[in-house]
This record gives structure tokens, C-alpha cells and sequence, in this order.
């Protein structure tokens, strides 16, 4: 499907060491940890179970598990975009990084060298000051709906542009201009999975501990209205 060499065609194999089984050994050792400490916690802590529902007063706010809160934030922005448009080009864009990053230098290594590290530690700072920024902006003057000059524009407006999607071209903005800093699709590419790891794992937090009754900002949930 796609014409060229992979790095490693044509290449010897000093400094290799095979899959088998040094690789398959180490994955299976981690993965035995993990259940392990999967098992101790489950056996010492009570699962959060709360009580029967009860259709006559729903809960509010109602809240998926915390490990989908960052796509409740984007659904709450717009429900398409934010449930199928941005996890979708997520998804498609994680499958094209093989096809598009056909770069020989440094592969199979984490964040292809210093350069990558560099480009990782710089895009996380950058995505976590415009995350923040659009969370504070959202809170504080809302969105379209919001503004009386805009209140009544149509949904198909909202859905095209919304706070999830502007997060989404601002990131894809700053993966284009590190690649035409780097002359790198590789440094493109982790530019760009460090802008939504980072911006996830923001909108997960904001969501768990910021997200109130009716969606509504709050410092802590402890300052929730009683209902």
C-alpha cells in the first residue's frame, strides 16, 4: 500500500536483540504486576457504588466514569463533535502516523531522541496554557448561546465551532508549524499526540472536580447547592 523501504530493510543485525523472548517476557512480567496491583486494590478498597437509580429524581449532575469525563466535557460543547467528530479524527490520525512519518533517523525510540523531548516538553506547555485559557474563557463568558448578539445562530454553527473544535485546529495549527520548524513529520506527529494527551487529561480533571449540578462551574464539588 504504501511505496518505500522500512528502516529495517537492508540493515544488519548487530546491537538487535529478538522479540522473543526478551521482549514477550518483559510485557508478560508488567503485565502480571499490573493485574497484581489491580487485585490488591480491589481486594482493600469498596468500589464507589452509590445508590439504586431512581427515574423520578435523576441524578444531577449525572457523570460518566471519570476515564470518559474529558469526552463529556466535549460532548457538553457539542454532542457530535464532541462523542464522534474530534474522537474520530483522533483515531484516524493515530492510524495515519505510520503512513505519514517515513523518517529512518532514531526509529523505534522514545520521542525520536532529545529533539522529540524537547518538542514534547515545549508542545505540553503550550497546550496546557490554551486549554486553560479556552476552560477560563468558556466559564467566564460562555460561548455563542451565550452572547445576545449570537443567542439564536443555528446548531449546525455550534457544531462546526465550539470550544472542542477550536482546541482541535488550534493543536493541529501547532503540529503543522512544528513540522515546518523541524522540517520533521515525526516531530509534527508528537507535537500533535502531546497537544490531546495534555488536553485529555485536563478536561478529565475539570470535568471530575469543576463540573457541577446543570454542567455549571463550581471551585469544589463541596460547594455544591444542596438538593
Amino acid at each position: 500500500m504504501v511505496k518505500g523501504k522500512t528502516p529495517a530493510v537492508d540493515v544488519e543485525l548487530a546491537n538487535t536483540v529478538p522479540a522473543f523472548p526478551n521482549a514477550l517476557y518483559a510485557i508478560a512480567a508488567l503485565s502480571m504486576a499490573v493485574t497484581a496491583v489491580m487485585l490488591l486494590l480491589g481486594y482493600f478498597m469498596d468500589a464507589p457504588l452509590k445508590e439504586m437509580a431512581n427515574p423520578v429524581v435523576p441524578e444531577n449532575p449525572a457523570k460518566a466514569p471519570w476515564y470518559f469525563l474529558g469526552l463529556q466535557e466535549l460532548v457538553s460543547y457539542s454532542a457530535f463533535m464532541g462523542g464522534v467528530g474530534i474522537p474520530g479524527l483522533v483515531v484516524v490520525g493515530l492510524g495515519l502516523i505510520p503512513y505519514l512519518d517515513r523518517e529512518r533517523e532514531e526509529p523505534g525510540r522514545w520521542f525520536s531522541g532529545r529533539q522529540g523531548v524537547g518538542v514534547a516538553i515545549l508542545t505540553a506547555f503550550v497546550s496546557t496554557v490554551l486549554t486553560v485559557a479556552m476552560l477560563v474563557f468558556t466559564v467566564k463568558w460562555g460561548w455563542l448561546r451565550s452572547w445576545e448578539a449570537t443567542s439564536g445562530v443555528p446548531q449546525i454553527v455550534i457544531t462546526i465551532l465550539n470550544p472542542g473544535t477550536v482546541l482541535m485546529t488550534l493543536f493541529c495549527g501547532w503540529s503543522f508549524l512544528t513540522v515546518r520548524r523541524t522540517n520533521s513529520t515525526r516531530m509534527g506527529a508528537i507535537a500533535l499526540f502531546t497537544s490531546f494527551l495534555v488536553a485529555f487529561v485536563i478536561l478529565t480533571y475539570f470535568a471530575t472536580v469543576h463540573r457541577g449540578p446543570n454542567w455549571h462551574f463550581y471551585w469544589w464539588p463541596s460547594l455544591w447547592p444542596a438538593h
